[in-house]
């Protein structure tokens, strides 16, 4: 009896003491789990004061976001490319109330009707802490949606790139994306410079080219495209002396401040990118190679009676004159029977040596990316030395085709085209193309064309400026096939020949025949009249002062034989 009470005892007593530990264990779990309760929402709290914090600080930046690019300006010292400070409207989602976000979504809408309701209520769900709502926003805008209330949209200021003078030079300056980082042209190409804190706090990239000869040349090749209903088109004016580029477009442009309206073709540059067929402006370069090698003389007499046929290939005249021509009178008359017998005679090997002179062979170097390789035939027979001569069968870009033809008028001498003012002030020309000799006398022929009435280039004549050049009217090649509707015309003009300061480059991509030009469009009736109309235009700017005195001298005296 006594051992039973005994045991009773102590089951009572074991009982009571795991009722304790349970409740302590109990007691144990709930302040573990409240303790980890309160760690929780002290996280919580601490991470949305950081966010919070975040946010405020990223709208502390106002004054220097970033961006900030160094200017560029043109060779007067006007103004081409500026940062500008702007507005982007930025929000913290996750501190908006979720009972709100309807509302404030519906109020932006109306004032941003850009943006729908549902991409910025999308945005508004969002789980960051920070968002872009709209970048580059206008100041109304930014100031009546502050006027909402909401704490947690606010503005946040950046550089941006501005551009004053909008399509004029684009295809040089080229241009930034959203991030203001360089994508094309000289933003590009310069765009370590550019950014670099120093440079720009100090100073500005000084390019070679007037803006005011820019828009002189934009509007009037713009004026020939659309009267010809044309695909495009180049144009490049340079500084012979200095081999610095005045004015350089590749129509049709682009807006830099809008280049998300930008298309693939408006983003192509023409004159640095596309490579071309350049027809008969190759019979200069031709007979400079000819008679540096003193295989000819001006009076050297070549039948053109009627066409050359060379294997499956038959070579016509546009105009023939079906009988025997001087050379002089290959180039006025711009005989492509003449030339082809006339390269014939130059040969593959001098032929080649005097084209890597002039850098025909190679890809051209200039301050921006976007540069083309030349097109050549990989092997050179008879037949592409007869139409290289006249300038088929190779192709190559606007800018190449000015340094080659600036190398046979500027005394025979070799100089790559820069768009930076002063970058050659001190270089030395150093490679010998031909003799001055023989420059001086492709000077007068070239002078002949456009002086002559029965000239291809007769149209580009203005009465004391001495103008010297040469036509082109290529057919346009697609894909390795010419189509014979299509052409290319081409006029390079330059002044005064006897002592050249200038040259002008216009290229036109299909013009069409129109009633003005007696259905003709030919370098000589599409882009030699263009060419007249930018240097009449531009000879005041450029303070050239004609000099008939100095044309008549040059004309006697310059031999129309090789001199020894």
């Amino acid at each position: 009896m006594l051992d039973k009470k005994n045991n009773l005892e102590l089951f009572g007593d074991f009982k009571e003491r795991t009722i304790n530990a349970k409740l302590r264990f109990s007691a144990i779990l709930f302040f573990l789990f409240f303790g980890y309760f309160l760690i929780t929402l002290k996280i919580i709290s601490l991470s949305a004061s950081y966010n919070k914090e975040l946010f405020k600080n990223v709208f502390k930046q106002n004054k220097l976001m970033s961006g900030f690019r160094a200017d560029i300006i043109d060779r007067n010292g006007v103004l081409l490319a500026t940062s500008i400070i702007q507005d982007d409207l930025v929000v913290n989602p996750r501190a908006i109330r979720k009972n709100k976000k309807k509302i404030i979504s519906k109020e932006i809408s109306k004032i941003l009707p850009e943006l729908d309701f549902e991409h910025i209520l999308k945005k508004l769900e969002s789980r960051k802490s920070f968002v872009y709502l709209k970048r580059s926003i206008p100041p109304k805008k930014s100031n009546e949606i502050m006027k909402i209330g909401e704490p947690n949209i606010s503005l946040v200021q950046r550089y941006v790139r501005h551009y004053p003078h909008k399509k004029h030079a684009s295809h040089i300056l080229g241009a930034v994306n959203i991030d203001n980082q360089g994508i094309k042209g000289i933003e590009s190409k310069f765009d370590k410079t550019l950014k670099d804190e120093d440079f720009a706090k100090n100073n500005k990239l000084q390019l070679s080219i007037d803006i005011n000869l820019q828009k002189i040349m934009d509007y009037h090749l713009n004026q020939t495209i659309n009267k010809h209903s044309a695909e495009g088109g180049a144009g490049i004016i340079l500084d012979v002396k200095s081999s610095e580029i005045l004015a350089m477009n590749s129509l049709p442009q682009f807006n830099p401040n809008q280049i998300h309206k930008m298309n693939k073709k408006m983003e192509f540059n023409n004159a640095t990118l596309g490579v071309y067929e350049l027809g008969s402006l190759f019979k200069p370069l031709t007979a400079a190679i000819a008679l540096d090698i003193d295989i000819l003389t001006e009076d050297t007499v070549f039948d053109a009676r009627k066409p050359l046929i060379e294997g499956k290939f038959t070579i016509h005249d546009y105009k023939p004159k079906k009988r025997k021509l001087k050379f002089s009178e290959c180039i006025l008359y711009s005989s492509n029977i003449c030339l082809a017998q006339v390269g014939n005679k130059i040969g593959e090997k001098n032929m080649k040596e005097y084209f890597e002179k002039m850098k025909l062979t190679s890809k051209p170097e200039i301050e921006l990316p976007e540069i083309a390789e030349p097109i050549l035939p990989n092997i050179w027979r008879k037949t592409n030395l007869m139409t290289m001569s006249y300038g088929h069968g190779i192709a190559i870009s606007p800018l190449q085709y000015v340094n080659a033809i600036n190398s046979v008028i500027n005394g025979g001498k070799f100089r790559y085209s820069t768009l930076i003012k002063n970058k050659n002030y001190n270089e030395n020309l150093s490679l010998k193309v031909i003799s001055e000799d023989t420059s001086k006398r492709v000077r007068k022929l070239l002078r002949e064309v456009v002086r002559n009435k029965e000239g291809s280039g007769d149209n580009a004549e203005i009465e004391g400026y001495s103008i010297a050049g040469k036509t082109g009217t290529a057919i346009k090649n697609k894909k390795n096939r010419y189509i014979k509707d299509e052409t290319i015309t081409s006029f390079v003009g330059f002044f005064p020949s006897y002592d050249p300061k200038f040259l002008v480059f216009i290229m036109v991509d299909n013009p069409k025949p129109i009633k003005e030009t007696f259905y003709y469009a030919t370098g000589g009736t599409v882009a030699a009249p263009t060419v007249k109309k930018i240097i009449n235009e531009i000879i005041p700017k450029l303070r050239v002062v004609p000099e008939a005195d100095k044309e008549n001298e040059f004309l006697q005296h310059v031999n129309l034989t090789k001199q020894f």
